[in-house]
């Protein structure tokens, strides 16, 4: 036991001190991005490999010694770079020869980087990226076209570790930087006790509701994942108490869990945060962060309130009872005493509003997290609770970092081959030019490599196969990355492999793959804003304000049509007709052109006066088991 606490604690100050290093060097030092990406890579391996064994990381079991081998060949790949680094710096890829310790420094770090994505991902990113570098390898003798030129062994390592081609590429330019620094404030603010003010608001906010229960788990989850970006996180932070309420209330296990998992979703595509995949998309377009929030504003408002809509109607079909949510202060109790921590997400939205880099943003918030956390003796962030939120950053750098390595060979490839290009080809010559089928097929592809990897890897091997096929066909950047982004983030959701619904299986006692389904359901609304905000893109808050505004307004109709359709009940029970007929209108609100607009409005109307003439003329039966 002694062994095993003085390992917890050394890997606590090893995790916290590296990440106290990375901050140094993404926000102070002039350091070249290359060498920053190899040092951060080296770092993570290093701890992942100290910390995390195969099938547990709880630190309950020593490294083996082969755990140990791991760790050192790690930080032997980051003194490695370190050391000559001003010769790789300096020569010409491809040109300049590799010596035999290049080469087998290159060799390591692949099998280092592919044995911890088998560790902690599984083995079907751990195929794709052999599969893509065996076709690197070997594509030459693939007849047709498909064939590529004869790469070798040595012009293959060159461009995968010591290029930004490969390992060190955008992906991981991106968890270095961006999602590092966001992840660090989102775990600051937890540790701050701010995350815990905005669970709190939302209970508080909901408590006295019809349904309060399951719209203040909506809201939490809504308001945590506004700063966490991390679905598994906010579902398991706010889920170990909303479900538990809501199975009280009368919910059932699994509903429960899947009304927690697909609002925990929804946070990475809310801003001001949002996900991993956000911070990669302002790598891969170079469109600014800024302009990326704005833009799925007005979607991510959509999703949740589609999902509380949905609530709403499911708690007057179901005659639930009014109860409290939570046992808490009243809404001004509960805020003026925590103001303080309204501060850093505001200033994180000014600076960005500002025009100030998201580094620059995300830094100023973290330092004001800290300052405010000393207004109040039970909040402060003493050295203590600043170490364990360094040492947490760099537990959920390891998972970030693996999926993105990995995923920088596979663009590598992708790029080094020209298959990106061919297979840009093929999806325009099956779908015949139409954007629709190349989004359809986008939607597959996207949900399919989600189903076995994490949201940056699906977002990033989406974005490089068929992204370019959407812009060939006229979509911008913004919007074709954005519904990539989407559909990535959604793979959280879709089962078999749903991440966020095993993530809350385990709180609610139930079955994850029923879980995964009943998301999809609540989460239905989410599959059809991304084809809504593609062909108009006012949803996106680009175009005239008058057309934004009134696509805003009839988008909201439209998802609170397409809710109550899918829960038989708006101001009385639907029948089946009913329910047909309101999510046709849902469907033409949503498509924000003055002529379906004026169908859904009058499909919604009959709709509304035949059901106040039918409440009138009798009772309504409306209880039923949840």
């Amino acid at each position: 036991m002694a062994r095993t606490g003085r390992l917890e604690s050394s890997l606590v100050i090893f995790g916290a001190l590296g990440s106290l290093f990375q901050l140094w060097l993404v926000v102070v030092s002039a350091v070249d991005p290359l060498l920053q990406r190899a040092l951060f890579l080296s770092w993570v391996l290093t701890f992942a490999f100290a910390s995390h064994r195969p099938y547990r990381s709880d630190f309950r079991e020593n490294a083996s010694r082969l755990d140990i081998t791991l760790a050192v060949l790690s930080a032997s790949f980051g003194f490695y770079y370190w050391l000559h680094f001003e010769r790789v710096l300096n020569r010409w890829p491809l040109v300049d020869a590799l010596s035999t310790l290049d080469i087998l420094c290159a060799a390591i770090v692949v099998i280092l980087v592919l044995e911890l994505t088998r560790r902690l991902i599984g083995w079907f990113i751990v195929w794709t990226v052999l599969a893509f570098s065996l076709y690197l390898l070997m594509g030459h003798w693939i007849p047709g076209p498909f064939s590529h030129r004869h790469f070798s062994l040595t012009e293959v390592a060159d461009q995968m570790v010591f290029t930004m081609n490969g390992i060190l590429g955008a992906p991981l330019a991106a968890a270095s930087t961006y999602v590092f620094l966001f992840v660090l404030l989102g775990v600051a603010l937890y540790q701050s006790g701010a995350g815990q003010f905005l669970i709190d608001l939302a209970q508080s906010a909901a408590s006295t509701a019809r349904g309060g229960a399951a719209k203040a788990a909506v809201l939490s989850c809504a308001l945590f994942g506004m700063v966490s970006g991390s679905p598994t996180s906010d579902a398991v932070t706010t889920g170990t108490f909303s479900i538990p309420l809501m199975k009280r209330a009368g919910y059932a296990p699994a509903d429960a869990a899947a009304l927690v998992a697909v609002a925990a979703t929804g946070g990475s595509i809310l801003p001001p945060v949002m996900g991993s995949a956000a911070f990669i998309m302002v790598e891969f377009t170079g469109i600014s962060y800024l302009e990326i929030a704005v833009a799925a504003i007005v979607p991510g408002i959509l999703f949740y309130l589609s999902i509380l809509a949905q609530v709403h109607f499911r708690t007057y079909r179901l005659d639930l009872e009014m109860e409290r949510a939570h046992e808490t202060a009243g809404l001004r109790t509960l805020i003026l005493p925590n103001l303080q921590f309204l501060i850093p997400p505001l200033a994180l939205l000014w600076l960005l509003v500002q025009g100030k880099t998201p580094t620059l943003a995300a830094t100023a918030a973290i330092g004001l997290t800290v300052a405010v956390s000393w207004l109040r003796r039970d909040t402060r962030m003493g050295v203590t609770k600043i170490a364990e939120a360094l040492y947490q950053t760099a537990r959920t750098a390891v998972l970030v970092t693996a999926a993105t390595a990995s995923a920088g060979i596979v663009v590598g490839a992708i790029a080094f081959s020209g298959i990106g290009g061919k297979f840009t080809g093929l999806l325009l010559q099956l779908s015949g030019d139409y954007l629709l089928v190349v989004l359809l097929l986008t939607m597959i592809v996207c949900v399919v490599l989600g189903m076995g990897m994490p949201v940056p890897s699906a977002y990033i091997l989406t974005a490089v196969l068929t992204a370019p096929a959407l812009a060939a066909l006229g979509l911008p950047t913004l919007a074709a990355h954005l519904f990539i982004v989407y559909f990535s983030v959604l793979s959280a959701i879709t089962p078999p492999v749903a991440v966020a619904a095993y993530a809350t299986a385990a709180i609610a006692d139930a079955n994850p793959i029923t879980i995964g389904f009943k998301a999809i359901r609540l989460g239905l609304v989410a599959f059809l804003v991304p084809y809504f905000f593609v062909y108009h893109q006012e949803l996106l808050l680009l175009g005239p304000p008058a057309a934004v505004a009134l696509a805003i307004v009839t988008a909201v109709l439209g998802v609170i049509c397409f809710a109550a359709a899918l829960e038989a009940w708006l101001v009385a029970r639907l029948g089946l007709w009913e329910r047909a007929v309101l999510a046709a209108a849902g469907l033409t609100l949503m498509d924000a052109r003055v002529f379906t607009d004026a169908i859904g409005i009058l499909l919604l109307t009959a709709i509304l006066l035949k059901q106040i003439v039918l409440m009138r003329a009798r009772p309504i039966e409306r209880k039923e088991t949840p």
